[in-house]
């Protein structure tokens, strides 16, 4: 086993985060509030796992396969406000100086980067996925693999996942696409919640012994549904991807937060890395 822990970031949700926690701050008329809320994030990742590789998974675009599959995939989502796009080739920019390894994917979303990289060294090292993203938790099923919530500053146990979907972590594809997912505009079953899907998961093991033998009115009208909901919920695990990737120590952050005006994270840094 390797003794560096491989840090797998999902970008796009710490974006996201910093945007609403911190906006409206400038610096040379420029805004950079989601740049300064990211960068606090990061300083906080860094803390938690020094000396580890870091990457940063990030999506290319909303159109994924998963969106030629079913149009309606996420398009529940307001897109992106305009002067978070602004700041996205300084984050990118940010991230290159965290030293972060940047892997993105044309067609897959930033989970099938991170689902792939799993695979690919779980048998190598020790792996931590770092997400409060309820689909990326399939990946504990993998040896030597654990999720870190960002938002709730902690690990995410095996039976934190029975509490959370009343099923086991083997199992979280099939109760996702069996109840769907709003948030990500996924149909599932019409009618049937949570509760019942897991119900329905536990007494007959998975997806397909429901569809085969399962009664269930609300199942077999939505037989179509339940399969493509399948489809969109499970990860890809090998991505035509460059896993090289390598230890990077962080390039002089104390000048490039200097450069934004961000002095408060200054200090935060003097007591990270000495």
């Amino acid at each position: 086993m390797n003794d560096k822990t491989i840090c797998l970031l999902d970008i796009s949700g710490f974006i996201y985060r910093a945007y609403y926690a911190t906006q409206h701050i400038t610096h040379n008329n420029i805004e950079v509030g989601a740049l300064f809320g990211f960068c606090t994030e990061m300083l906080k990742i860094l803390s938690v796992f020094k000396d580890s590789i870091f990457v940063a998974a990030m999506d290319c675009s909303r159109h994924t396969f998963r969106s030629d599959i079913y149009p309606e995939y996420k398009n529940n989502r307001k897109h992106m406000p305009d002067d978070l796009i602004q700041q996205l080739p300084l984050i990118s920019e940010c991230c290159e100086q965290f030293g972060f390894n940047i892997i993105k994917c044309n067609n897959y979303e930033a989970d099938d980067v991170i689902a792939s990289f799993v695979n690919h060294y779980n048998e190598t090292h020790e792996v931590v996925v770092v997400s409060p993203d309820k689909d990326l938790l399939q990946l504990l099923v993998f040896n030597n693999t654990r999720v870190y919530n960002p938002i709730k500053h902690k690990f995410i146990t095996d039976q934190a996942v029975v509490d959370i979907f009343g099923v086991t972590k083997e199992k979280i594809a099939d109760i996702l696409a069996l109840s769907g997912d709003k948030s990500d505009n996924i149909p599932g079953a019409f009618g049937i919640g949570p509760k019942t899907a897991a119900k329905l998961i536990n007494e007959y093991g998975s997806i397909e012994n429901i569809l085969k033998y399962c009664s269930n009115s609300k199942v077999q009208s939505s037989k179509e549904n339940i399969i493509l909901s399948k489809k969109l919920v499970t990860l890809e695990y090998n991505l035509n991807i460059d896993y090289n990737i390598n230890y990077k120590y962080p390039n002089n952050l104390t000048e490039y937060f200097q450069s934004f005006g961000f002095y408060s994270l200054i200090n935060r840094l003097r007591k990270i890395i000495v």
